[in-house]
């Protein structure tokens, strides 16, 4: 008898992964606003870690996936001590056009923030982002029964919120990447992701 060929959990055209419930509830409410095709399945957001992501985009390339986004944070990264960890998967998947890392540092939040100001201000954590993302979105917390409503979200796009946002985290990541800059200088990828859901959805 042949041997079986190992299963393939994972088939779609578009995938997305992320670290928790935050980006899972972000990208959910972004898709029913924005109309965007990209598939999200609760396993993809619970306790993503680095190796755990590593393994499951692997799955979707051998599925056959076209496109592939994974948002993490990256002060966990630091926290965890798998800075090394991190890079190597940055450099496994560098010449691969159909997958897309996007960290921020320290978190999500930061981009959220964006959609009010632009700040490079340093933040050590996730808590300390979160602080200021509260002068805007007061009650703002990261429980699945407050993000899984969309109130938080819709004022975040309040007044042209995610335009603000794409160009403040432009022009922080371009600060970010031309260096001389302290230990925890804020940045996220995230609006590179928004650009690559624009794409997809104009297939």
């Amino acid at each position: 008898m042949g041997r079986r060929e190992k299963q393939v959990r994972y088939r779609f055209s578009f995938a997305v992964l992320g670290e928790g419930i935050t980006e899972q509830w972000y990208l959910t409410h972004l898709k029913n606003l924005n109309g965007y095709n990209y598939s999200l399945r609760p396993k993809l957001f619970q306790d993503i870690g680095i190796e755990k992501a590593e393994g499951i985009i692997d799955e979707l390339v051998s599925g056959g996936c076209d496109s592939i986004v994974f948002l993490t944070d990256y002060d966990t990264i630091v926290a965890q001590d798998k800075k090394d960890t991190f890079n190597k998967l940055i450099a496994k998947y560098k010449n691969n056009d159909t997958i897309l890392i996007c960290n921020s540092m320290p978190s999500i939040e930061y981009w959220f923030l964006l959609h009010f100001i632009h700040t490079t201000r340093e933040f050590a954590n996730c808590d300390q982002v979160i602080r200021d993302l509260k002068k805007y979105i007061k009650n703002y917390s990261k429980s699945t029964t407050y993000l899984k409503t969309d109130r938080w979200f819709n004022i975040l796009m309040k007044k042209g919120g995610l335009e603000k946002a794409k160009a403040n985290a432009k022009n922080g990541l371009e600060k970010y990447e031309a260096g001389d800059i302290g230990k925890h200088f804020p940045f996220t990828k995230m609006h590179l992701a928004i650009e690559e859901f624009e794409k997809q959805k104009n297939k």
